[in-house]
């Protein structure tokens, strides 16, 4: 039971960790986007451009791995 525990709390500290790198990541974006063309973003569209981001990530994710399945599959035919 503890085992379960200690494996779940590890991935959410994974996940924790990738959200925090996509953050980063959409903020440099922005702020280069921002002095480019001289507009402002607010802490809340960056958050938001960041969870969009990451949950499109986790959709892709979830294709790719449902894609591969289908591959592995032996034909039928």
């Amino acid at each position: 039971m503890k085992e379960a525990e200690a494996e779940e709390q590890q991935e959410f500290s994974y996940q924790q960790r990738l959200k925090a790198a996509v953050h980063y990541t959409v903020g440099c974006l922005c702020n280069e986007v921002a002095l480019d063309k001289e507009v402002q973003f607010s802490k809340q569209t960056i958050a938001a451009i960041s969870e969009v981001t990451f949950r499109q990530c986790e959709h892709f994710a979830k294709d790719l791995e449902m894609f591969a399945r289908w591959v592995e599959k032996p034909s039928l035919f």
